[in-house]
């Protein structure tokens, strides 16, 4: 019993860390796509990460091949969480501000409601019917399609671009509730990533031919935390967590990510704080709150 405030203290630690970890992930994608273009940049930093996640999982002597129940959740990640919601959120982050780009492929949550209830059979709630209300007010307060400039192509793609990431992340998660995997998700992470970086190669060798990746000042360092800290050791950590403690607690701590990355963004990238970037963000935290205190 004695050992059980000072596990829930370093729970509790361990989840700030990965908090600011991976709210520190888009303002270092922002950086890091000054020396390279969007997609190239996707694949060497789901390379990479295979690379870490195959040496993490190697160590544990739990580098295996998958079994056959694993192969939907590795998909299900590999395409959806990986490979298609890297492409677009940084092709999306060449245009679209972090602050605004991170809060907008936050609302995964929140696709999650319609897919849930359509696919899945699932019931809605009143706390979901408010999530949604409270998401769709911010998207709307963020994106603003009364004062976007609807002239310019690009600005309106990027915006769509972060929904369909947001999209592709909970289509992950609804099939991962669907299926069962026989290996534990960590383990399967190699894989995971690897085939991301497979589906990524051709993708930015279509869409970017004369693109790629020039290792400087700016590009090496992001590609290294993106490779490394940010994307292999804080999911591993973000795993561990949700496993010390209640969902309650692990859901709410992780709302902090989208807070860093717009602290981060306004105090580093120089990018204006406005009213429609603190009170969409408030509408659509407000609204996976909800969700998470309804779990």
């Amino acid at each position: 019993m004695p050992s059980r405030p000072l596990l829930s203290r370093a729970a509790l630690a361990q989840l700030g860390i990965v908090v600011l970890v991976f709210g520190a992930a888009g303002p270092v994608i922002k950086i890091g796509l000054a020396e390279a273009t969007p997609a190239w940049l996707a694949f060497w930093r789901a390379l990479l990460s295979a690379i870490v996640t195959a040496l993490l999982v190697g160590a544990r002597g739990r580098l295996a091949w998958p079994k056959r129940r694993d192969w939907a959740a590795i998909v299900a990640v590999g395409v959806f969480q990986l490979a298609a919601f890297f492409a677009l959120l940084h092709a999306a982050l060449a245009v679209v501000p972090v602050g605004r780009s991170v809060l907008l492929c936050y609302t995964t949550s929140l696709w999650l409601v319609p897919i849930s209830i359509l696919v899945m059979g699932e019931r809605l709630d009143r706390y979901r019917a408010l999530a949604v209300v409270l998401g769709l007010s911010g998207i709307l307060v963020l994106a603003n399609p009364w004062t976007l400039d609807w002239s310019d192509g690009w600005q309106v793609l990027a915006h769509g671009l972060l929904l369909a990431a947001a999209l592709s992340w909970a289509i992950a998660i609804a099939v991962l509730r669907g299926t069962s995997a026989a290996t534990p998700l960590s383990d399967l992470l190699p894989w995971q990533f690897g085939l991301a970086a497979i589906l990524l190669l051709p993708a930015a060798q279509l869409l970017e031919p004369s693109g790629g990746v020039t290792l400087g000042w700016s590009s090496g360092p992001a590609l290294l935390y993106l490779g490394v800290l940010g994307g292999p050791v804080a999911t591993w950590a973000a795993a561990s967590i949700s496993r010390q403690l209640p969902v309650i607690v692990s859901s709410l701590g992780f709302l902090g990510v989208p807070v860093v990355s717009v602290a981060l963004s306004v105090a580093f990238l120089g990018e204006a704080a406005s009213l429609s970037l603190l009170g969409g963000g408030a509408l659509i935290l407000a609204g996976l709150a909800t969700l998470a205190l309804r779990r």
